[in-house]
């Protein structure tokens, strides 16, 4: 059974999200806007060549379990370099695009993020928005999901995320998010988009909790960055 609360992040419905899809295929003028989006990151980006290979969507909106809270992935797929340094300067160029930017498709918030194409990206849809056309369609199949281990993960995560709210110390907030990710990820390797891990996150980043947590972290970085008068 969905929990009260984590209705409001995720439902199961019986179409495609139709402020963003007719007859399965992306309308025409969403399509459009997202690329467009798609062209300005990569300006922001600013290297001479990003070996893109392709622009993606994919997540709830890209499958039957989207909500009221439900953002937009937009992924540039790229040929990732082995290099640390290419990888950590796309993570900072996504973080600044999409603090600085507040885009809506239809009222839908548009989250951008640079993939790497070697990387394997679990989603119950992804959607080619350069080709239109699926590459991996998702199926009507409504999962099953345990109020009880949805809320002991979550109350986990919060516990974390209360931890790092009240540290002043930028490596230790760093840590805590880093965990996040990371036990996220793991569930979604195994488990899928509604796998307990996820749903216990996307609980927390409905609640907001997820959003303090990068307030707090930046706000830490400038303070580290920054010289007080003495």
């Amino acid at each position: 059974m969905l929990i009260t609360e984590f209705i409001q992040a995720v439902h199961y419905n019986k179409e495609l999200n139709p402020k963003l899809w007719s007859n399965n295929i992306l309308r025409r003028e969403v399509r459009t806007k997202l690329l467009n989006i798609a062209q300005d990151f990569v300006k922001f980006i600013a290297l001479p060549n990003i070996n893109l290979k392709d622009v993606t969507v994919s997540g709830s909106n890209a499958s039957y379990g989207y909500g009221e809270h439900s953002d937009l992935d937009l992924h540039l797929v790229v040929t990732m370099p082995d290099t640390p340094h290419i990888r950590e300067l796309f993570d900072a160029k996504k973080n600044n695009y999409n603090y600085n930017h507040k885009i809506k498709i239809q009222g839908i918030d548009v989250e951008v993020y640079v993939q790497d194409e070697a990387q394997p990206h679990h989603s119950a849809g992804i959607y080619s928005v350069l080709d239109n056309m699926w590459l991996s369609k998702p199926t009507h199949k409504v999962p099953k999901i345990s109020d009880r281990e949805v809320r002991l993960k979550a109350r986990g995560y919060s516990s974390m995320v209360n931890k790092a709210l009240k540290a002043d110390d930028l490596n230790t907030v760093r840590s805590v998010m880093d965990d996040l990710k990371r036990l996220r990820k793991t569930g979604l390797d195994v488990g899928g988009e509604f796998s307990v891990e996820n749903l216990a996150y996307k609980l927390l980043r409905t609640r907001g909790q997820i959003d303090k947590l990068h307030r707090h972290l930046q706000k830490l970085k400038d303070a580290q960055l920054s010289l007080e008068n003495r």
